[in-house]
């Protein structure tokens, strides 16, 4: 059997296998810088496989000299667009690393892309999201 034709650091989703972690030290730092949880991020994922209507979801490769990172764009329940940073694992784990709200330039990027638009009224406020 060949070997497959992706890196173990590339970023993949695996229908059956993907497990995704993250640090549960730094939820409660991503929540306080970011004012989203890291759990938060396992649900976007989780969406992908999903079968019905879904947000876009974009992917960057966004590595760096020390470690594969990856950086993602979609629209969370409130329909704020986020930006997410993960990087891959063994055993087909994807590892949360990062999520916050996307700043105006990573918008205007994943509108440009996408298509998707946010809404005037949805006004990103301080409450940690879930």
């Amino acid at each position: 059997m060949n070997p497959p034709p992706w890196k173990t650091e590339d970023f993949r989703l695996v229908i059956g296998s993907t497990k995704i972690d993250y640090d549960r030290e730094k939820d409660d730092a991503n929540r306080t810088k970011h004012h989203y949880s890291l759990e938060s991020a396992v649900h976007f994922f989780t969406r992908l496989l999903l079968p019905s209507h879904q947000p876009p979801f974009l992917t960057h490769d966004a590595s760096t000299a020390d470690e594969r990172r990856h950086e993602h764009m979609t629209v969370d329940d409130q329909g704020n667009i986020v930006f997410l940073v993960t990087t891959m694992r063994s055993e087909e784990t994807i590892r949360i690393i990062s999520l916050r709200r996307a700043n105006s330039k990573e918008r205007e990027v994943f509108t440009a892309l996408s298509g998707f638009q946010e809404l005037d009224h949805h006004h990103h406020s301080n409450e940690v999201k879930s």
